[in-house]
This record gives structure tokens, C-alpha cells and sequence, in this order.
């Protein structure tokens, strides 16, 4: 999904690039996205937030709060309240 919204923009493949991944050991956190080079990453991600993310963060520099996942819970051992 992020390749095809990327390429719809006209900046896939440039000074941006989405590559699929094996596991990012965070599956509790339901599905995972990270954006380098700020090594920001973000749980819960369903096919809704993806124009969001692209929007908001890789083209306009400010990441999507509501999804971020705080650095203190990144590739730590998480329980299910």
C-alpha cells in the first residue's frame, strides 16, 4: 500500500523509498511502520492511516502523533492491558 501511495505522489523511489520487512519483534503492537532516518516508529497501522502517515510525516516533516509508539516501548516486552 505504501509503494502504490508513494508512486501516486510522484516520489517513490527518489528521496523516498518503502521496502517490505521480516519481523520488527513488535507484533503486539499490531501492525508496525518505521521512517528513517528518524527512526520513528509507529503501531497500529491499518491501511486508513497510510495517506496520513505519507502526508503528515514523509512529506511534511511532522510525524502522526496518535500512532507513534513512544521510544520506551519500542523492542521491549509488552503485555495487553
Amino acid at each position: 500500500m505504501f509503494k502504490v501511495k508513494l508512486a501516486e505522489r510522484g516520489i517513490a523511489n527518489s528521496s523516498v523509498r518503502a521496502n517490505k520487512c521480516g519481523c520488527l519483534d513488535q507484533c503486539e503492537l499490531g501492525p508496525t511502520v518505521v521512517v528513517y532516518p528518524e527512526a520513528v516508529w509507529y503501531g497500529h497501522v491499518g491501511p486508513e492511516d497510510v495517506d496520513e502517515i505519507i502526508d503528515a510525516h514523509i512529506v511534511g516533516g511532522l510525524p502522526v502523533e496518535r500512532l507513534v509508539i513512544p521510544d520506551a516501548v519500542v523492542n521491549t516486552t509488552h503485555k495487553k492491558s
